[in-house]
């Protein structure tokens, strides 16, 4: 009914242009990272010579301390899972789901 309710500009350009919008701000955000991966590995300009006092490791970068760093590897280890198996199949995401033929450009 939403779907059948849109203007035709809206059905037949709006959506389309939405999306390769978004597809290109991603495929620029991967050029962007892949081109700075490259420069770390072939410039050495890029990468700092002679530190002396590394002290990575030596303190808590989290402002709850140790608490908070457990907190961050969790959540991490939760954030790999859940991709995994997949973002529909998490319990906050399930009302999500597509629905066969009934799935609107804008809810996916």
């Amino acid at each position: 009914e939403l779907r059948h309710r849109a203007s035709p500009w809206q059905r037949n350009l709006g959506y389309p242009l939405a999306m390769l919008g978004l597809l290109a701000l991603t495929g620029i955000s991967v050029l962007i990272v892949c081109f700075h991966v490259l420069e770390l590995l072939l410039d050495d300009a890029a990468m700092p010579r002679g530190i002396q006092d590394a002290s990575l490791g030596q303190a808590s970068f989290s402002i709850f301390g140790s608490f908070g760093a457990a907190l961050q590897v969790v959540l991490i280890f939760y954030l790999m899972v859940s991709s995994v198996v997949g973002f529909y199949s998490s319990p906050l995401f399930t009302g999500l789901l597509p629905e066969r033929q009934d799935t609107p450009l804008t809810k996916v």
